[in-house]
């Protein structure tokens, strides 16, 4: 029995292309194609429309941050006089030793300067990062009549553009560490040494999200609360607790299988949102994997012992939108990018790389006010022009990921 429709139907001709000197009923038959295209694919860019825009006039982008001394005692006696400030440059402490009125003991040296009490400005920088694609359109396929694309070439520049936001979604949460903030260049391509360096024949790449929260406790206030990272199963942070190995990555412990993985837990989320709160910080989003997202709402049941909620329609809520946490309300909120598979090389601790699959591996914990995609040049069409019997064009843009605070976003490592 021939099959006349369904999937199966496909032969590489309609059923309304006859050959030419055909007779029939069917040769006056026209085709029936739909005057559209559909396209499932997702294009939702989730952690980069929550965050903020600004403006970049340079390629290596900067800014800076402060913080306030941690609290403890500021009392003096009565009728102090000025006390100058520790930690003077010719290495005299110019407080005075003790008692009410006292005046200050000591006097720098000529032409001294005075030091600044409690914690230091700092300044931050990160590469500007060129993303582009190419097109090329033939003569013919521009003049043909075709269903559902009434000029090829701009079909193909709005297809390569949405493209485009998802590469950038993917390099700010989905990438580990593609370049680390600060390095000179960040344009050398990836060695043994440093397996995650970009291989992209040079170009510039910024630091992602992962590479300002991956740094071990060397960023933290309190450095007694550990790092901004949650580790799990065989992953630990950074050697060194910085990004001084130059990979900035977190490593794989030597002890039971060097990919092991351990599944999301409320105490992880617990953690995370206490180190951030006790730093000066405060997430409102918790971002995950679809996997994770489903997980997160099954911890709900299993790890807190709450029951689904049933309306009065009858209906059965399944989902868990926002977590109500001892350190403030936290919105989840689902990234498919976070699902998609990758293998990065990790460093196993005192032993040769690992690939690991990152698939699900994340959960980030941020405020959407310590970030912001800082554009030097937007996304925009470059007309190549006619090259022979085809237009050619570019789509091209020119930005990076600005974090006002690092100390204001964490991550959970380690998930299955």
């Amino acid at each position: 029995m021939a099959v006349v429709s369904g999937y199966q139907v496909d032969t590489g001709r309609s059923y309304g292309d006859v050959p030419s000197g055909s007779r029939g009923r069917d040769v006056s038959q026209r085709e029936d194609l739909a005057n559209f295209i559909s396209m499932i694919t997702r294009d939702e860019t989730p952690f980069m429309s929550t965050i903020g825009k600004t403006k970049a006039t340079a390629i290596y982008h900067e800014w800076q941050t402060d913080q306030l001394q941690a609290p403890g005692t500021s009392r003096i006696g009565e009728g102090t006089d000025y006390i100058i400030p520790t930690g003077i440059n010719t290495g005299v402490d110019g407080l005075p030793s003790g008692g009410e009125g006292n005046s200050v003991a000591t006097t720098p040296a000529p032409g001294s300067t005075f030091a600044t009490t409690g914690p230091q400005r700092a300044r931050y920088g990160n590469y500007t990062q060129i993303n582009g694609k190419t097109i090329a359109v033939s003569g013919t396929r521009r003049a043909i009549d075709q269903a559902g694309v009434a000029d090829e070439y701009a079909y193909q520049l709005k297809k390569r553009g949405t493209e485009l936001r998802r590469d950038l979604e993917f390099d700010l949460i989905h990438s580990f560490n593609v370049a680390q903030a600060g390095a000179v260049g960040n344009s050398q391509a990836a060695t043994s040494a440093n397996p995650n360096l970009p291989g992209y024949g040079g170009a510039r790449s910024f630091g992602g999200y992962q590479a300002w929260i991956n740094q071990g406790e060397g960023l933290e206030t309190n450095t007694s609360l550990g790092g901004n990272v949650i580790y799990k199963g065989n992953f630990e942070q950074p050697a060194d607790g910085s990004v001084a190995d130059g990979t900035g990555v977190p490593r794989i412990s030597t002890g039971g299988s060097p990919t092991g993985k351990a599944p999301l837990a409320l105490s992880d989320i617990d953690l995370a949102m206490q180190r951030l709160y006790q730093n000066g910080g405060k997430a409102n989003k918790l971002m995950v994997s679809p996997k994770l997202r489903r997980d997160f709402s099954d911890l709900m049941v299993t790890d807190s012992g709450v029951r689904r909620n049933i309306d009065m329609d009858g209906k059965l809520r399944q989902s868990v939108d926002v977590y109500m946490s001892d350190f403030g309300d936290v919105m989840v909120v689902p990234n498919y990018i976070m699902g998609l598979s990758r293998m990065v090389s990790l460093p196993t601790v005192g032993g040769a790389n690992q690939n690991v699959e990152i698939a699900d591996f994340t959960a980030l914990l941020y405020d959407p006010m310590w970030f912001s995609i800082a554009t030097l040049r937007p996304l925009q069409e470059v007309d190549v022009g006619q090259r022979g019997d085809s237009t050619v064009g570019m789509m091209i843009e020119e930005c990076t990921l600005e974090v006002k605070n690092p100390q204001g976003a964490a991550a959970i490592y380690g998930l299955v």
